[in-house]
């Protein structure tokens, strides 16, 4: 049988309380496969203030499969990914976050449809426990939202919890962007896909860092990564004003040449301009994202920056060049 190997990317941010547990999992799992003859475990050190990094090199000291990309300080989780995604030699990549909420059993069932053919098995959530009803409506609307914006499959409630073939990881590497929502490049590519359902465990341990504004960021800037469709609504919108104006002066002219109270007109203006003011700071708003976008995109500064290497062989280095999307000092 061919020598398969199996990649396992898991970002970290101060998780101190669930690498222990998490790496025990992890090994117990791997060890069970039966498509895949070796494996690796990629944690990548995304700037953690705790104990996060000495605990990972504990574990790496003790074991060769372990390996660690450190960062010299905090890019970010979807920066954190792709370095592991860089790095990861093996002919299938499986990305889970450090917090424990998706159970590592679930690689079993994602090897199986791999093995029938899938490029992409990815973790749909049925149930998210200990999460606020404010959280799980607004998570189940961005979903659709994205797909009808940027016509993109993404699947409904999904996170990064996957497997991808190593014909979908050369796919994603290949796309040049340096403004980076890992989850819509997977499935930008239109490769086979199939759900494997889960219930989504309460965190292991420590408190997440995203809170309500920070998820709400990040979705509009991952839609207009993808889409050009708010710009188009800004035209609508402006032809929208127009059409209006152009009514309410019509309107107020014919109430003043019948005779009609003078007051309204002055009334029209006033909600006119209000209105008028407010669509244009969210016009100006919108494109400036845009403009941002291209501003970090032709800076062509590097994505991340790596500290330090732990058990990587430096014979294979990553799939990417250093300087094209990152470097190492």
């Amino acid at each position: 049988m061919e020598q398969n190997r199996l990649s396992v990317v898991v970002p970290m941010l101060n998780e101190q309380g669930n690498i222990e547990e998490l790496y025990r999992e992890l090994t117990h799992v791997v060890r069970q496969l039966r498509f895949f003859a070796s494996y690796e475990l990629i944690f990548v050190n995304d700037g953690s203030s705790d104990q996060t990094l000495s605990i990972a090199k504990r574990i790496a000291l003790n074991d060769p499969c372990a390996k660690i990309i450190s960062f010299t300080r905090n890019f970010g989780h979807e920066h954190a990914t792709y370095a592991g995604i860089c790095h990861a030699l093996g002919d299938a990549v499986v990305l889970i976050d450090a917090d424990r909420q998706d159970p590592p059993v679930l690689i079993l069932e994602f090897e199986k449809e791999f093995a029938s053919g899938t490029n992409i098995v990815y973790g749909q959530r049925t149930e998210r426990l200990n999460e606020s009803w404010l959280k799980k409506v607004t998570s189940k609307a961005f979903y659709p939202l994205f797909r009808w914006m940027t016509r993109v499959d993404l699947p409904n409630n999904v996170g990064d919890f996957c497997m991808m073939s190593r014909r979908a990881v050369d796919a994603l590497l290949a796309l040049p962007e340096r403004t980076l929502f890992i989850r819509g490049m997977i499935y930008w590519s239109g490769l086979s896909k199939k759900a494997v359902p889960f219930v989504r465990r309460p965190r292991g341990a420590g408190t997440t860092t995203y809170n309500y504004s920070k998820l709400t960021i990040f979705a509009l800037e991952n839609i207009i990564s993808f889409s050009m469709v708010p710009l188009h609504w800004i035209i609508f919108l402006s032809l929208l004003i127009i059409g209006v104006s152009v009514g309410s002066a019509v309107v107020t002219l014919a109430m003043s040449l019948l005779g009609y109270a003078r007051a309204i007109g002055w009334l029209l203006v006033l909600c006119g301009m209000i209105f008028l003011c407010a669509t244009m700071l969210l016009a100006v708003g919108i494109v400036g994202l845009y403009v941002g976008k291209i501003f970090q995109e032709i800076k062509q500064r590097p994505i991340f920056i790596v500290d330090e290497y732990v058990n990587f062989d430096k014979k294979t280095g990553p799939r990417l060049s250093p300087g094209r999307h990152y470097t190492k000092v």
